[in-house]
């Protein structure tokens, strides 16, 4: 029989997390640190992985979510529902701008 050469160390190497998703066959974003947007429309969103919210007012609504902040322009905007993960923003949302 014939050995295949493998390079040494190479079973040792950490898989990247893009080849345990397909494995897997889960979404990619799944396993690292980003939040998820869901929107009704331009009346409601909802952000899975919300950390904190910097900026609260009518017009505008910015929220922490993993390394980045999203921020929400529009009018008549509220915050219905906020836990330690997520949060719901209501409202006629014109906008949404992420950094």
């Amino acid at each position: 029989m014939r050995k295949s050469k493998r390079n040494r160390g190479a079973e040792d190497a950490p898989i990247p997390k893009s080849r345990i998703t397909d494995l897997l066959d889960i979404p990619a974003n799944a396993m690292v640190n980003v939040p998820q947007i869901e929107m009704a429309g331009n009346r409601e969103a909802l952000v899975d992985g919300c950390q904190g919210v910097l900026e609260y007012d009518e017009n505008i609504i910015r929220l922490i979510a993993g390394s980045m902040t999203i921020k929400f322009v529009g009018r008549g905007l509220q915050i219905k529902v906020l836990t330690h993960s997520s949060a719901v923003v209501a409202g006629f949302i014109t906008s949404v701008e992420f950094t």
